[in-house]
């Protein structure tokens, strides 16, 4: 403890009296606070943004606060958004660039339980298969499903929202979820379960993406680099120094975000935030393409349009 607290009061005192001089923004985030934005929460708690020169405020996400649409309105300065609906959203003209990635690997994977004959998505056909339309967890479904040739009228597809009840008492074979969340309430509930992880059958999309207004890239591009600086350093500091930042994640909301939770998310999450091979936040243009690619085949994009446009690694130089 002596490590965290001289950390959080050297990073707090030197930032504190300069606050009120510097640039005030906002982040939205895509959800509430959660582990899998720990690196701007981390960020924030230690002082990271406020020592490269921005007054970062974190404003929570939720169907009544869509980080696209509050970015782009001018609302909030940064955002972050899965890379699916980012493009969408670019699709559609919306003026917003992305300079930076949460989740380099998708967190999603598919729930059987631990019994079933269920073992890949050829297993889907003729099985009960929880649908999230317009979720990332649709995205990844469909893609699994061309990549391997599999017609979707084979298979059972079932309207679900967010209850795990359906997948508890039977009414799915199969749960879309996250590799984290749900996976920490079926270890409470001791229910024997198995995930099918997408990567394992050829498909691999990003999964969440930090980005700005174009407004704000032409006429802040400092903010943005100080950002992407203190937020990357949000993420290193969370895994190499993991006891430490569990009480900082959990104190954002000290209900939810239990310490045991919090470092169970860590460890599941960790493979989708740096796979192995690569570095925290940085996207390549080869991400990029293949969810493009895999969004115009399976029809979730209707129209081509000038990728290079929707993003910028300029900031993600000596990460």
């Amino acid at each position: 403890m002596l490590l965290f607290g001289w950390a959080y009061t050297k990073h707090f005192i030197i930032n504190n009296s300069d606050n009120n001089r510097l640039p005030k923004v906002s982040l939205r985030l895509k959800w509430v606070f959660d582990p899998g934005f720990a690196g701007e929460m981390v960020a924030s708690k230690l002082g990271f943004f406020r020592e490269n020169g921005l007054d970062v405020t974190l404003q929570q996400g939720g169907f009544e606060a869509d980080p696209i649409k509050l970015v782009a309105s001018g609302s909030d300065t940064f955002g972050v958004t899965g890379a699916d609906n980012f493009l969408l959203a670019r699709e559609k003209g919306v003026p917003i660039i992305a300079f930076a990635a949460g989740y380099l690997e998708t967190p999603v994977v598919y729930y059987v339980r631990e019994d079933s004959s269920i073992f890949s998505p050829q297993d889907f056909i003729g099985k009960k298969v929880g649908y999230q339309a317009g979720q990332d967890t649709a995205t990844v479904y469909e893609d699994m499903l061309n990549t391997l040739n599999i017609k979707r009228d084979s298979i059972n597809e079932v309207p679900v929202q967010y209850d795990l009840g359906v997948f508890l008492n039977g009414q799915v074979d199969v749960w879309p979820g996250y590799a984290a969340a749900q996976s920490y309430t079926l270890k409470t509930q001791n229910f024997p379960y198995r995930t099918l992880v997408p990567k394992n059958f050829g498909v691999s999309h990003m999964g969440t993406v930090y980005f700005t207004s174009e407004d704000t890239l032409t006429n802040h591009p400092e903010w943005v680099r100080s950002f992407t600086k203190a937020l990357i350093s949000g993420w290193k500091y969370t895994y190499n120094h993991s006891q430490d930042s569990i009480p900082l994640i959990a104190s954002y909301d000290t209900k939810i975000l239990t310490p045991d939770y919090v470092a169970f998310a860590l460890e599941k999450q960790k493979n989708s935030v740096e796979p192995e091979g690569r570095k925290f936040g940085v996207f390549t243009k080869a991400d990029w393409q293949s969810l493009y690619d895999s969004l115009l085949k399976q029809g979730t994009l209707k129209t081509h349009f000038d990728l290079s446009t929707a993003f910028t690694e300029k900031f993600l130089d000596n990460q």
